[in-house]
């Protein structure tokens, strides 16, 4: 009785600690992470956390679905391909092919019209903004300095912040004061997620290397991208979205992105909400060098810059690049959780996968993206 007693008065102490803690420090979104995350048995974000959030529409205009292929669903997936996917808890699996679907297969959640979390895949989607921003003549080039836009970061003793350039962030090697972790919950990572003052977040960060040297993939680097678009074009990331990409790409159906809070900021670095073939979209849009159906949406000089690697062999402009691990070169749309627009060019191929669970190697060799890239391969080199 004595040691239980014990164990509840430094239980109690602990708490009361941790409490002065978080309210003192100001980071008092910890409790909302308890509260949707860590009490439900989640240790970090999951795909379906839109529920929880304020979200903001990124709406549609004509909906063209892609057409099915003559050998639609006509061929199961094979057994091993179908048994990672099952044990990585995927939703969704589809495979586009010379413009046409030649499959497509949903779990659980999973279906043609559910909405879940891109997580990283909107990194490459505000990367694309960035392209659209600089056809349109919003940003001179990838090289103007964010302080161009942001002159907030130009503070007396911040020697790296006048710098830093848009390639810089696009490219991962800004140097932002950033630790990516996604499971402590008072690290950076979690504040910007779950905060409701992103772009205050933001503003108080500062580059702590020179930019340029060296690659360090950080989420915020991405945030800074979209404070950026939002007041080159004088529209939030979700309209400049739509406007720009959702419409003319012919999207199914609206897509919704996180927001701090009501008439907030987007998540940029995360937080697109939609389904897989319309994800897929992208991939088909980078795939045909930025052009659909006979509209340059983006720049082809901009999307082939974007998939050649800067200081890191496998990232382009927030791309990840895949170009020897492969019979064919490889590039993808990447999230957490599994997240996947992956793109073979020599195939005319872009496939999706979307689930809860990223599985970091399997049999302890290869990621499971590689996994599905060489079944992909397996399944869909010898169609002509």
């Amino acid at each position: 009785m004595r040691v239980f007693k014990f164990c509840i008065q430094v239980f109690i102490f602990c708490f009361i600690l941790v409490n002065a803690y978080i309210l003192i420090s100001g980071k008092t979104y910890v409790y909302k992470a308890l509260k949707i995350g860590y009490l439900k048995g989640h240790n970090t974000a999951t795909i379906q956390d839109s529920k929880y959030f304020e979200n903001r529409l990124v709406e549609t205009g004509v909906r063209v679905p892609w057409p099915e292929a003559s050998t639609y669903n006509t061929k199961p997936l094979n057994s091993v391909l179908r048994a990672r996917l099952e044990q990585n808890k995927s939703i969704a699996f589809a495979v586009i092919q010379h413009d046409s679907i030649r499959s497509e297969t949903y779990w659980g959640i999973g279906s043609k019209n559910s909405r879940t979390n891109s997580f990283s895949m909107a990194k490459s989607v505000v990367g694309m903004l960035i392209g659209v921003a600089i056809q349109e003549g919003y940003i001179k080039n990838i090289n103007q300095k964010v302080i161009d836009f942001i002159p907030e970061f130009n503070r007396p003793g911040e020697h790296f912040n006048a710098d830093v350039s848009l390639k810089h962030l696009i490219t991962m090697s800004a140097g932002l004061n950033w630790q990516e972790d996604y499971y402590n919950p008072f690290g950076v990572t979690a504040e910007a997620y779950f905060t409701k003052n992103l772009n205050e977040l933001m503003l108080g960060l500062n580059f702590s290397h020179k930019p340029g040297l060296k690659w360090n993939y950080q989420s915020g680097s991405t945030q800074v991208m979209a404070l950026v678009l939002e007041r080159a074009t004088g529209k939030s990331l979700s309209e400049y979205l739509s406007l720009k990409l959702w419409k003319p790409l012919n999207a199914t159906a609206q897509a919704d992105w996180m927001i701090d809070k009501v008439d907030g900021v987007e998540k940029a670095y995360c937080c697109l909400n939609s389904n897989a073939l319309d994800f897929a979209r992208f991939g088909q849009l980078y795939l045909d060098k930025g052009n659909w159906n006979g509209q340059q949406l983006i720049d082809s000089s901009f999307v082939e810059a974007s998939l050649s690697p800067d200081l890191e062999a496998h990232y382009g402009y927030s791309w990840w690049l895949y170009e020897t691990q492969h019979k064919y070169p490889v590039y993808a749309m990447r999230g957490v959780n599994g997240q996947y627009v992956i793109v073979i060019p020599e195939l005319d191929l872009v496939a999706v996968r979307l689930g809860h669970k990223r599985e970091k190697y399997v049999n302890n060799s290869t990621s499971d993206l590689d996994f599905y890239v060489s079944q992909i391969i397996l399944e869909y080199d010898t169609v002509k």
